[in-house]
Parts: C-alpha cells; sequence; structure tokens
C-alpha cells in the first residue's frame, strides 16, 4: 500500500489544506499520514476564525514518534501551510532525516517523493512571518524537493526576484532547477498582463510546467471562474502528487523516461478534475444561495453585474456557499485521460 506523510493546516469547517488532500488522495488508493500545522474552526476567507497552532515541540514528538520509534516509512511527502519558520525548520529536519534513511535502504527501489507547496502568499501579500521565506530556502538549499507548486508571488519570494516578463519567469524557473536541483517545476497560477499579453488577459490564469532536463518549458491557459474559491492549491498539490505517481510508476514499466511528458500529462489530468470541480462547487454554490436567500439570481458566469451571488474574500455570508465541493466531486479523482487542456510552448518573444 502506498502512503503519504501529509503536513498541513486543518480546519473543522470546509475544505482547505488537509480537508482538501486526504480525502481525493485516499480515494486514490493512499494511506495517508497527516499532522495539522494549525487547528481552525474554518478558513480565514470568513474574515474571522478560532482555533490553535502547533508548535514545534509538538511537530518534533510527532515526527520522531512516526520516524524514529514506529520506523514508518513513505512513498511521498507533501507539505502545505506551515505557519512560522520554526515548524519550517522541524519539518526540513525530518524530510531530510527520511530521505537519508530511505538511501540507507537498498531494497527499496522507490525515491521518496516530496512534493513542496510552499504556502506563503498570493498576489504581492504575504500572509506568513518573513522568516518563512529564509526557511524554505534553506529546504532547497538541502536539494530535498522533487516537485514544487508555487504560484507567481511565491516563486518570486523564493528566488528573491521580481517577474515582470517572460525571461524573467524563466530565469527564476531554471533557478529552481539549477541551483536547487529540484526536477519539477509546477507554477500554479501566473497572471496575464506583461507576462502572457492577450486582449483578453482577465479571463485566463495560466499554469507554467518545466523540467530540469529538458530546456522546454509549456504553458496552460485555465478559464477563471469569477468567484472567490480556498483550498483550490491544496487540493491541486494532492492531485498532482497522485497523479505524477501513477504515470511516473507506468512510464518506467513501459519503458518511458520523457520527464516533461510525465509531468505534462499529469498536470493536464490535474487541471481537467479541478475545472470540473470548481465548476460543480460554483454551480451548487449557486444552488445553495438560492435556497437560502429566495433571491433571484443571474446563472450565466460571464454577466457578473445584477444579483450575482459569488464568494467573497472576508464576507461570511457568501464564502460558505462556496467551499470546495470535495466530496461531491469524486467521481472525478480517478480521472486518467490526457486531458482536456491545450498545451503550449513558452515561447521568449
Amino acid at each position: 500500500m502506498k502512503s503519504v506523510l501529509s503536513i498541513q493546516s486543518h480546519v473543522s469547517h470546509g475544505y482547505v489544506g488537509g480537508r482538501a488532500a486526504i480525502f481525493p488522495l485516499q480515494t486514490q488508493g493512499w494511506e495517508v499520514d497527516n499532522i495539522n500545522t494549525v487547528n481552525f474552526s474554518n478558513h480565514t476567507g470568513y474574515g474571522s476564525f478560532k482555533g490553535t497552532l502547533l508548535t514545534s515541540n509538538e511537530l518534533n514528538d510527532l515526527l520522531n514518534q512516526l520516524i524514529n520509534k514506529l520506523h514508518i516509512s513513505y512513498r511521498a511527502i507533501i507539505t502545505g501551510y506551515i505557519p512560522n519558520a520554526s515548524l519550517i525548520k522541524t519539518t526540513n529536519e525530518y524530510i531530510s532525516l527520511i530521505k537519508q534513511k530511505q538511501q540507507q535502504q537498498k531494497h527499496e527501489k522507490e525515491k521518496v517523493i516530496y512534493l513542496l507547496d510552499p504556502v506563503m502568499g498570493d498576489n504581492n501579500y504575504l500572509y506568513v512571518d518573513k522568516s518563512c521565506i529564509v526557511e524554505y530556502q534553506s529546504i532547497l538549499h538541502n536539494k530535498l524537493v522533487d516537485i514544487i507548486t508555487p504560484n507567481q508571488f511565491e516563486l518570486e519570494l523564493l528566488t528573491n526576484s521580481k517577474i515582470i516578463n517572460k525571461f524573467g519567469l524563466v530565469e527564476a524557473i531554471n533557478k529552481l532547477h539549477n541551483d536547487y536541483d529540484i526536477p519539477y517545476v509546477v507554477v500554479t497560477s501566473i497572471t496575464s498582463g506583461s507576462i502572457f499579453k492577450s486582449e483578453e488577459e482577465d479571463k485566463y490564469i495560466h499554469c507554467v510546467i518545466s523540467t530540469k532536463d529538458q530546456s522546454i518549458i509549456k504553458v496552460f491557459d485555465i478559464p477563471m471562474i469569477k468567484s472567490y474559491f480556498t483550498g483550490v492549491g491544496d487540493l491541486f498539490s494532492a492531485l498532482l502528487l497522485d497523479k505524477f505517481y501513477k504515470n511516473k510508476h507506468d512510464a518506467t514499466i513501459n519503458g518511458i523516461h520523457d520527464s516533461m511528458t510525465i509531468l505534462s500529462r499529469s498536470v493536464n489530468q490535474v487541471l481537467t478534475i479541478m475545472a470540473k470541480t470548481l465548476k460543480l462547487t460554483h454551480k451548487l454554490g449557486i444552488q445553495q444561495a438560492i435556497a437560502a436567500t429566495r433571491k433571484d439570481v443571474n446563472h450565466n458566469n460571464n454577466d457578473d453585474k445584477n444579483n450575482f451571488i459569488s464568494g467573497k474574500i472576508n464576507d461570511g455570508d457568501t464564502m460558505k456557499y462556496f467551499e470546495l465541493k470535495i466530496i461531491q466531486a469524486k467521481e472525478y479523482y480517478d480521472y486518467d485521460g490526457d486531458g482536456e487542456f491545450i498545451e503550449k510552448v513558452l515561447e521568449l518573444n
């Protein structure tokens, strides 16, 4: 049985962090050992919440018991929201230990896959302490990461850069490959503007993927849904870990060693699942809002004028309807097609 160590946030109500990641992984046959970095009543997008943070001593006790006392081995590790530098440092130490132990076990043919989702902020807004940036960079310096999934802002933080054009984007990605030996880079969201100029730039975000052993960089254009969702990155990373693991395993059996083919197929599958999940979330959210408020609303996603109900940041009255429909989307998670998105090669002109 394949097993994964998951270290990320937890909420009692809603679907972010582990609540967005664990169930989809379990439906795909993963045994998930989860450590909650925070225990909150609900996610912060509601505008208010209650709860506690895990301490570094508590995290050390948990990981020491799992790794050194119970001697549990994992096929994969996934980390998401970690709220402070001391927790990131402890996580770094134990992931290094897990990888060292595996290297010492000669009978283990498969390497532990570590997917790092460096959750620090978005849209130029940092929602962790600045010291977290340095600790994440320490993880990168230790060359522990196999797959990294930053958004544009997080990529800038990790590489000490400001990405204003395609050349800056390529330079930042290559820094992750060359300085930190990260084989697979997935930049989960880049807005259009100066990087991807388009007449319809407000209608798309872009997912950019790259592998260390190939110079080609590929781009997926993703239509935006005009609503605010949380937990999207957490679900994306969990699905990517699953699809990448399967595709890499299948490719090895079939004698395929093209890293970009493996990554591109995995990301396309995930984007396809995410699109279906978000559309379902949006549809059911509108239905729930109508039933609760008895208001007439416009169901047309392209018309956001009068009476259009959508999830809004720091507005618990709307946010509660647009929690990711993780359970209802169960049938999507085992999708194994090639994906429904068109990949494009990044052209530097």
